[in-house]
């Protein structure tokens, strides 16, 4: 249940070096050779599209003479930016350059914003870099969705770390919001992701059972996860419980003719404990929505599980009622 809705669309908004140049220039012509002057040329550099030239121009001068200078700053991040926006492009925005010509771009520009709120007269290079930053966060997001989307086994860190890289950025940018409840659903859709590649295992050899143990834990682990975040999110509560309650279903249907007295025993055991915990989640669901039919199922169906009968009649009375 749920899905991400958080699908942005990058603005792909070239910034012109012309109005860059006019804005950030010094006002005073710069000596050859100063600082100021070698920034001037990685500017020229770079409105041209020479990014590696305007890169190999300002970057040397980052740790020394240009260490505290918002503008070489800029112009550096600026650069990586584009190599990386062209290396997306002709590669992928997950690839290896691609990720580490993002990842420096983020750096540079992050230091230009520090220095420019804190220089003497801020506001010009800080808008020029809020803009860059925003578009460089909605490229970790896309990329979490697609990896939601295109999902394989053992992408979950993967997935969380485009996100939480995208939550770092916009919490500079907007420190008053909040990303809270699309870490919920991001969570949520990594629950729901493993879920469908443990359905689509092949149980006949060993290494599937411990894929499918391995799958099995990221689902639980992730609507645990999500519970943590947000403790009144009804859909993490509920689909844990029927995880965990699907699981005990599995594990009886596994019982055969070949099924030894010993493994009957274990087996029986490992399912009512996963009934048990199914047990917890659904109610707690039940008691934030109680006319709710799937959680009155639901608990109709784990009492009798657990040969509870009692309990599992009273629900399937409000059920009845809930139906009329």
């Amino acid at each position: 249940m749920g899905c991400i809705t958080m699908n942005f669309q990058i603005l792909n908004r070239g910034l012109s070096f012309f109005w860059l140049t006019l804005l950030l220039s010094s006002v005073a012509i710069a000596q050859p050779g100063s600082t100021a002057s070698l920034i001037d040329e990685a500017i020229s550099f770079a409105e041209e599209g020479a990014y590696n030239d305007a890169l190999l121009m300002i970057e040397p001068h980052l740790e020394n003479d240009a260490k505290n200078d918002a503008r070489a700053w800029y112009v550096a991040g600026y650069a990586h930016k584009e190599r990386y926006k062209n290396s997306a492009f002709l590669n992928a925005s997950t690839s290896k350059t691609a990720s580490t010509e993002r990842s420096i771009a983020v750096i540079q520009l992050m230091k230009a914003y520090q220095l420019d709120k804190t220089s003497a007269f801020p506001g010009a290079i800080s808008e020029l870099v809020e803009e860059a930053l925003d578009y460089l966060s909605k490229t970790y997001m896309n990329d979490a969705v697609k990896g939601v989307h295109g999902f394989q086994m053992g992408m979950d860190e993967e997935v969380m770390t485009y996100f939480m890289a995208f939550v770092k950025i916009k919490k500079v940018l907007s420190p008053d919001e909040n990303w809270v409840r699309e870490e919920v659903e991001l969570e949520k859709n990594l629950a729901k992701a493993n879920r469908i590649l443990l359905e689509s295992i092949d149980l006949n050899n060993t290494s599937s059972m411990q894929k499918k143990e391995a799958l099995f834990e990221k689902v639980v682990s992730h609507y645990l996860r999500a519970i943590e975040l947000d403790g009144r999110d009804y859909t993490a509560r509920y689909n844990l419980a029927i995880n965990l309650y699907n699981r005990g279903v599995s594990e009886l249907k596994s019982i055969d003719h070949t099924t030894s007295m010993f493994e009957l025993m274990e087996i029986q055991d490992i399912c009512v404990l996963l009934f048990q915990e199914a047990l917890e989640p659904m109610l707690a669901a039940h008691n934030m929505e109680r006319n709710r039919m799937e959680t009155l199922k639901g608990l109709m169906t784990i009492y009798r599980a657990l040969s509870q009968n009692e309990e599992s009649e009273k629900y399937k009375s409000l059920l009845e009622e809930a139906i009329k």
